[in-house]
């Protein structure tokens, strides 16, 4: 009697990682650890302090929790604490963290030649952006406009990936599981909000893959255009043009003369890292 076969055992998790685009992690992972990443993630542009209370209802983390994690990160450095106020601030750590991704970035030091020289010729803003969390992280921006548009922009500056050019063109160069996945959190941070920003984000998302980039109009004078970086080896990126809003008139020509050089310069940038 022949034996039965025994079950084919499931790919591997590195496997399923690289045929789907999706980080997949079989194992747990180490619950105290993501509590203290997600406790750093509470402070934000303009957020530089925040209590034990201000720690714990962003984070969602009983008062205890916050108070161990945050006396753990406190002892490593990670935070600062002030007694006289019992406020929390980040510490000394981040800026050397920051400055070792900036330089470490492969693609952003290949993109920055490219970048200056569409910025300076033009006498306009470009951008390179990663994500995190919900959020686009600007990795540098290069602003030559003449009009100072955003120049509180700067490397580390996050912008909301939902409701930006940068941010829906990113969304678009993800893979379909990808997408999904961030699609479902940006559901949740929303809420009763979702349903008008998922119409946005379709259209949006609509544009990338047709024409290979995505617009938007910041309502206060400044429009932008954007396109996902999709590069071999390397976290998908996105590259954005900043201009000043022309007459209405002419909205449509100025967006398609800087979605051009937008694409042109995304290739360029495609071709030196192949």
């Amino acid at each position: 009697m022949p034996r039965p076969r025994p079950a084919a055992s499931s790919p591997s998790s590195r496997r399923r990682t690289r045929e789907s685009g999706v980080f997949v992690r079989d194992t747990p992972g180490v619950r105290s650890l993501e509590r203290g990443l997600q406790l750093l993630r509470a402070f934000r542009p303009g957020i530089t302090s925040l209590s034990n209370a201000e720690l714990a209802e962003r984070t969602g983390f009983p008062r205890a929790s916050v108070s161990r994690l945050a006396a753990t990160l406190v002892s490593e450095g990670f935070l600062d604490h002030e007694v006289s106020t019992g406020l929390y601030r980040l510490g000394a750590p981040f800026l050397g963290l920051g400055l070792a991704v900036r330089n470490g970035s492969t693609v952003l030091q290949t993109a920055l030649p490219f970048m200056r020289e569409v910025s300076e010729g033009q006498r306009i803003n470009v951008g390179l952006a990663l994500a995190d969390d919900c959020d686009v992280v600007y990795l540098d921006s290069v602003r030559k406009s003449h009009l100072g548009i955003f120049r509180h922009i700067i490397a580390g500056t996050r912008l909301p990936m939902a409701e930006t050019a940068l941010g829906r063109a990113w969304l678009g160069g993800q893979t379909p599981a990808a997408r999904r996945q961030m699609l479902d959190l940006l559901a949740l941070r929303y809420e009763e909000r979702w349903g008008g920003i998922r119409r946005d984000l379709a259209t949006a998302l609509a544009a990338v893959r047709r024409d290979g980039y995505c617009g938007f109009d910041h309502r206060n004078g400044v429009m932008a255009v954007a396109a996902p970086l999709v590069l071999p080896g390397h976290p998908v990126h996105a590259l954005n043009i900043s201009y000043r809003a022309p007459a209405e008139d002419r909205q449509r020509a100025t967006e398609q003369q800087y979605a051009e050089l937008l694409l042109r310069t995304a290739a360029r940038i495609r071709r030196a890292l192949a």
